[in-house]
């Protein structure tokens, strides 16, 4: 009359009263619904499917941030200089994602004496859970740190030019995006081989795309930054003239990066017999890599586009299924 009638491991069939195994049937309906039985085991739609388990695979954003001399004025709202809320935001960056992308941080330009326009230097190499490194580092670094050489250093062309090729943000596994943080347009004097657009446009056309974020600390440079947030792939320029607009930008760019590329615990033996299912919704997913889903046999990963990823980052997305072999969700 119930589990507590049959022998260790074993439980009542709801339906025919009989002791079977944990996963045993005799019937259909012994099973939950979008189940069958067959061979006297619960099968997913009665085709013998399975699911995988997903691990999420975190993007690499390297944040490239300015330390020209002009970064030690004051931002709108506040008492503190545009050097003190960056680094502040940042680290409120950091910490909150801190498990959900992989950071690393440039400072620009290199302020090497004699060599103005140098490009910027990365201080914290990418690495999983880095908001100790990369808090630690700015921690230290008050406005002495910035370049007050008297010479051109908004070095942003050539700092972002030296990123192309850049091992770390070549990875074929996960995402890889630079995060700009600037408080003004780029110095002419930087602009004899490459400038922002240029070199945003090169990071983006690699063989392995790096997409550009960019934001800046006022209104006037906004017009110059958004070529270069155009040319690397990310349509316009944040403008965060204030503390609480760099915090709500800083966020919205970990929003955008977040990943919508999952690792499987398991290798398919046919890619084709692949679904897709948000929500145990029946309608499934599209294989479409403009607004679905995808496969990469290489690295063993479903990746989600447009409108799909889109829903699993601003969180209407709850339960994701990749199912192999019956195209039916795995209920609950």
């Amino acid at each position: 009359s119930g589990d507590q009638d049959c022998p260790p491991g074993e439980h009542c069939s709801p339906w025919t009263g009989v002791c079977v195994s944990s996963n045993g049937c005799l019937l259909d309906e012994d099973c939950d619904p979008g189940f069958k039985c067959e061979g006297g085991a619960c099968q997913i739609g009665g085709c013998g499917a399975s699911s995988f388990d997903l691990t999420v695979v975190p993007p690499n954003v390297m944040i490239v941030l300015d330390r020209s001399g002009s970064m030690d004025g004051d931002v709108q709202d506040s008492d503190k200089t545009r050097w003190d809320v960056a680094k502040a935001a940042i680290d409120q960056l950091v910490n909150a994602f801190n498990l959900d992308i992989r950071f690393g941080l440039v400072t620009y330009s290199g302020c090497v004496p004699g060599q103005e326009c140098s490009a910027g230097k990365i201080v914290v190499p990418l690495g999983n859970q880095n908001a100790g490194p990369i808090t630690g580092f700015l921690g230290g670094k008050n406005l002495d740190y910035l370049c007050n050489s008297g010479k051109p250093e908004t070095s942003t062309g050539n700092t972002l030019y030296a990123l192309i090729g850049e091992d770390s943000l070549q990875d074929p596994e996960r995402g890889n995006a630079v995060l700009l943080i600037t408080d003004g347009g780029e110095n002419d004097e930087c602009k004899t081989v490459t400038n922002g657009a240029d070199a945003a446009g090169k990071l983006l056309s690699q063989t392995i795309p790096v997409k550009t974020f960019v934001v800046g600390f006022s209104d006037a440079v906004i017009g110059s930054l958004k070529g270069i947030a155009e040319a690397g792939g990310t349509a316009d320029a944040f403008n965060a003239n204030n503390p609480a607009s760099l915090e709500a930008a800083l966020n919205a760019i970990a929003g955008a990066v977040a990943s919508c590329q999952f690792k499987l615990d398991g290798v398919p033996d046919d890619p084709t017999k692949i679904y897709v299912f948000f929500d145990d919704d029946p309608a499934g997913v599209p294989r479409d890599g403009d607004n679905g889903w995808t496969y990469d046999p290489v690295t063993n990963t479903v990746t989600f586009h447009g409108a799909a990823c889109a829903a699993i980052q601003d969180g209407t997305v709850v339960d994701v299924d990749v199912v192999f072999g019956c195209n039916v969700p795995v209920p609950g």
